[in-house]
């Protein structure tokens, strides 16, 4: 009888072993999984990165390869790549222009994605009751925009299509939040700027006399620190596929993603959904069409002085 015991007890005592050392094995991956610390994404409030933000798939799959991530959002294209270039962010998304402009002040990112072309979402408007009716009229007149940015760019290339240049104009530099009010009370006449801006104001009664159709190309890209795209490609690949995803998502039902970016932004689907359809959001990796357009934007740059050195734009493209 009391071998009987004897033998029970044992067992117990194994079967207790072999639990605790199951859950030590759980604990201990678990530990692991967290010492892969945080993937920090900085956005600025567009249709894609919402989404991606809203449906919350590549954080589910980050989780399971033992990331967290973490989300901060940036108003300007400038503030969020000074943010990747300090690691303070590892992903963002931003314009062509801005991007050289940083790579020209000395920031160091890789290029992962882009958009397609969409010069249609950028333009220069002025009031819909203006006299001012096309290009030329714009010489001696105050023209707002945003200093070092993509507006700064189509309104030097603009006017030179049209035989004027920007000292032909009077620049009254804002940022688009502070150059919506200017305009709208008459303290500026003409206002460069992209989408949604650019739609928004159309919306209400104001007129586009010029877009960057066949003057500058106008892409979004994504892009990534340096560090994880060498230490860590295959988190890169992730970000992009799942870009690549909701990119098409959105082309196929714009619809989703306009509620998504009217909760965020309150400005009504009915505008978005007009935005969204003046471009192709389907992210991909960068190609030649795309470097080939960076590469000449560099150079224009360079000319106007926006830029003061060149860039190979090449030592920044991230290829998986």
């Amino acid at each position: 009888m009391k071998k009987r015991s004897h033998v029970k007890i044992t067992i117990f005592f194994v079967f207790i072993f072999l639990f605790t050392l199951t859950l030590s094995a759980c604990g201990s991956g678990n530990s692991n999984a967290e010492t892969k610390g945080t993937i920090k994404i900085g956005y600025q409030k567009n249709g894609t990165t919402l989404l991606l933000k809203e449906k919350k798939e590549l954080e589910k799959e980050l989780n399971q390869d033992g990331y967290q991530v973490a989300w901060s959002e940036f108003s300007t294209a400038s503030s969020i790549l000074e943010a990747l270039n300090a690691g303070s962010i590892d992903f963002a998304n931003a314009g062509d222009a801005p991007s050289i402009m940083a790579l020209s002040k000395g920031m160091d990112f890789k290029y992962i994605a882009s958009e397609p072309s969409a010069p249609n979402t950028e333009g220069i408007l002025v009031r819909g009751d203006s006299a001012i009716q096309s290009i030329k009229d714009l010489k001696g007149k105050k023209v707002a925009y945003n200093q070092a940015s993509i507006a700064q760019y189509l309104l030097n290339q603009t006017l030179s299509s049209a035989g004027l240049t920007i000292d032909d104009v009077n620049s009254v530099i804002l940022n688009p939040p502070d150059a919506s009010i200017a305009f709208e009370k008459g303290d500026v006449d003409a206002w460069v700027v992209w989408d949604p801006y650019l739609t928004v104001s159309e919306a209400k009664g104001n007129k586009i006399i010029s877009t960057a159709e066949g003057i500058v190309p106008f892409r979004s890209f994504y892009f990534s620190t340096s560090r994880i795209a060498e230490e860590n490609p295959e988190v890169v690949q992730k970000v992009v596929d799942h870009l690549n995803k909701a990119g098409k998502g959105i082309n196929e039902n714009p619809q989703e993603a306009a509620k998504v970016l009217e909760t965020n932004t309150k400005i009504p689907a009915e505008t978005w959904i007009n935005v969204l359809k003046r471009k192709d959001s389907n992210a991909v990796i960068i190609d030649q069409q795309a470097i080939d357009d960076l590469t000449q934007q560099v150079k224009e740059l360079k000319r106007i002085q926006l830029i003061k050195k060149s860039i190979k734009i090449e030592d920044y493209i991230w290829q998986p």
